[in-house]
């Protein structure tokens, strides 16, 4: 059986590569982000690591954090309402 792995243009991975976050995101000259975390993300520090990174540049973001374990659908579903209220500057993909 055949996988195949589809990853974003860009991957940082180790020690200081959340600090890449700013420094990709000015390059590309997105103005906000969409930061999707899970709850106890945010109840244990993860996320605020991510979004101090952010604050510290400058750069605006929303957190979207309805986000379950094996998600559904519908859950699925919800985070792109909430991505496309926001109305972000790329299209997304359909």
């Amino acid at each position: 059986m055949v996988n195949r792995v589809m990853l974003n243009e860009t991957s940082y991975h180790g020690a200081g590569a959340i600090q890449e976050i700013a420094t990709e995101a000015k390059a590309r000259e997105f103005k906000k982000a969409f930061v999707c975390s899970d709850p106890d993300l945010i109840k244990f520090g993860v996320t605020g690591k991510v979004t101090k990174v952010l604050d510290d540049a400058g750069l605006a973001y929303e957190v979207y954090s309805d986000i379950k374990a094996n998600p559904t659908i519908e859950n699925v579903q919800h985070g792109v309402q909430a991505l496309q209220f926001l109305q972000p500057q790329e299209p997304l993909p359909r």
